[in-house]
């Protein structure tokens, strides 16, 4: 059986970046720690805090956001 040492990155899928970021750093008080992607196309942001990655993310326009994820960080069985 694998065991799980930690949960690494946490990724949800947003419908509007800009309100979800807002969100996120005024309600939240959460700092981005990276921003990628361009208006209009796919973008997401992380917040790193002391028990990983939080990421949000949109697709394009013309696609739902679906779901979420998640990394495990396992320990080593060599």
């Amino acid at each position: 059986m694998l065991k799980v040492t930690e949960i690494a990155f946490r990724g949800y899928a947003v419908t509007h970046i800009t309100r979800a970021r807002k969100f996120y750093q005024t309600v939240l008080g959460l700092e981005p720690t990276m921003t990628v992607g361009e208006h209009g196309g796919m973008q997401w942001t992380e917040y790193d805090n002391a028990n990983g990655t939080l990421s949000i993310g949109a697709g394009a326009p013309d696609r739902m956001p679906s779901g979420w994820a998640v990394v495990l960080y396992l320990f080593d069985l060599r």
